[in-house]
């Protein structure tokens, strides 16, 4: 179901789930639980995310929904909501390599990337749950909201139309889109660039942007704030910054 590999720090989780890495309970679980892994990793510095052949993921399998029922339903949707509450608050940068069609719980999937790189072609990314006629859970429609501009939000979720490589741009699932043999290139290479910043950092700012998300308060995470500001190990960043741009690290 899922293959990982790790180059210089930076974990390329592929999904290989036939058919089109559809999200059934185990699928859903098994990559959640794929991802706490490389969370807990700590030669694992940042994570790209893809898919195998023409497909990221086509989302729910549909099928097996209307043929086990309820009791399935109730499980599927617990797993759904794991995955992904553990994308949108994966502490370490997570890039998607987006190879193809991204629909429904695969755009989902998308969205909660913090990068997201998309290939040239017939690829499609869309949320027609309400056409399918499902509701989105709360969790998908949170991390919907957090990547695509308020002047299109109604028009993706409610029309539920499934959008090429640069409509997908234009309506925020997709950050650029690059040609096909260039997509996992790129996405290792600016997974590779957040890496660069610290890890507490990093981390720190995800949970800032989730928290706003919510409608929470990033200003009662101030204490945390002005710990990470005085930290030896953030100076010691600060010193090399200023070495590789101004030519020295002190005043």
């Amino acid at each position: 179901m899922i293959d990982r590999s790790d180059d210089a720090g930076v974990a390329l989780i592929r999904m290989c789930s036939e058919p089109a890495n559809v999200l059934t309970t185990e699928f859903a679980d098994a990559l959640s639980a794929e991802l706490a892994r490389a969370r807990d990793d700590e030669s694992v510095r940042a994570v790209v995310l893809t898919g195998t052949g023409s497909a990221f993921s086509a989302g729910v399998d549909l099928f097996r929904l209307v043929d086990e029922g309820a009791t399935y339903v109730d499980a599927l949707l617990s797993s759904l909501d794991e995955l992904f509450a553990s994308l949108s608050s994966f502490p370490k940068p997570l890039v998607a390599a987006v190879n193809g069609h991204a629909i429904a719980g695969g755009a989902v999937m998308v969205c909660a990337c913090d990068y997201r790189v998309m290939a040239e072609g017939n690829g499609k990314v869309g949320l027609p749950e309400l056409r399918v006629g499902v509701p989105f859970p709360a969790i998908a429609l949170l991390t919907v909201r957090n990547a695509v501009p308020i002047r299109y939000q109604r028009e993706v979720l409610l029309l539920g139309a499934n959008y090429g490589p640069a409509e997908a741009i234009e309506r925020g699932f997709i950050d650029e889109v690059v040609g096909a043999d260039e997509v996992l290139p790129r996405a290792k290479a600016v997974a590779g660039k957040l890496a660069q910043i610290p890890a507490h950092t990093y981390a720190f700012a995800k949970r800032q942007l989730l928290c706003a998300a919510r409608g929470g308060e990033p200003s009662k995470m101030e204490d945390e704030l002005l710990e990470i500001w005085r930290a030896p190990e953030t100076h010691g960043h600060i010193r090399g910054y200023l070495d590789a741009t101004l030519g020295r690290s002190s005043g």
